[in-house]
């Protein structure tokens, strides 16, 4: 049994794998002034709800892009599992070659969503992830990892627009029923959803154009389902593309661990 942790900007994600199946999948709100103490007992209580016992477990991984909370989730980790847990890294074993100017840079997330799809699609592909950022990747032919794009999230832009005028509300994002907004509502909403959907149709479009082969597209995070339906071209929905790129690096790395 793997834990598997991934810490974002705005909820930190807890998988358990065995296998390399994702078994449970569990998350709590990303707190940056938690100590290890906390995160050790709130785990602690959300493992014990899946029924999971940590002390199990044969492995641990984190993943973090805040990086002021790795260290505590490793501590939490590793006081439940008895685990040093191994910690993601453009040093690690990703399977992929890194044609990138600053390999160090790029987020931990992004290295485990690509190396999952190169692992798991055809290639040359573009995973999309939708969380407070939204992460496009894009792999080519052999698992080189070409770079990709990053924008502002659809939540995150929809937070933005609320609180910087002062008649537009927020709102809670969905599939759109009809293209053009009647209301204020679905003017936002389906301004985010079909915007977001012609990004994604339009830059795999010009990415498939510029490697001059078929792009296979993944998209992951919890936005993706209420996107997908307005896109024009195929996307493949992954709801565990991270955790799989988790389990594959704990696989070609554990060895490392201390």
């Amino acid at each position: 049994m793997l834990l598997a942790v991934d810490i974002g900007n705005s909820n930190i994600c807890i998988g358990i794998l065995e296998k390399d199946e994702v078994r449970f999948t569990t998350r709590m709100v990303t707190r940056p002034r938690c100590t290890a103490d906390e995160y050790t007992a709130e785990l602690k209580f959300l493992l014990r709800r899946l029924n999971v016992d940590p002390s199990q477990a044969d492995g641990a991984i984190v993943c973090s892009v805040v990086p002021g909370l790795t260290r505590p989730l490793a501590e939490a980790c590793r006081r439940l599992t008895g685990l040093e847990p191994l910690l993601v890294s453009s040093e690690l074993d990703t399977g992929l070659t890194m044609d990138v100017d600053e390999p160090a840079r790029v987020g931990q997330d992004r290295l485990a969503d690509a190396a999952a799809a190169a692992d798991r699609y055809p290639l040359p592909c573009m995973t999309v992830d939708l969380g407070t950022a939204t992460t496009y990747n894009v792999i080519g032919v052999g698992g080189v990892f070409l770079g990709g794009f990053i924008v502002p999230g659809v939540q995150t832009s929809l937070r933005a627009i609320s609180a910087g005028t002062a008649q537009l509300p927020p709102i809670a994002p969905e599939t759109p029923g009809h293209l053009i907004g009647k209301n204020t509502v679905a003017c936002l909403n389906n301004g985010a959803m079909f915007g977001t959907a012609a990004m994604l149709d339009g830059l795999a479009d010009r990415v498939e154009k510029e490697l001059g082969q078929p792009l296979t597209v993944v998209a992951t995070g919890g936005l993706a389902p209420y996107i997908m339906p307005c896109c024009r071209r195929k996307v493949h929905y992954d709801a565990d593309l991270l955790f799989h790129g988790l389990a594959l690096l704990y696989r070609k790395n554990h060895h490392a661990v201390p």
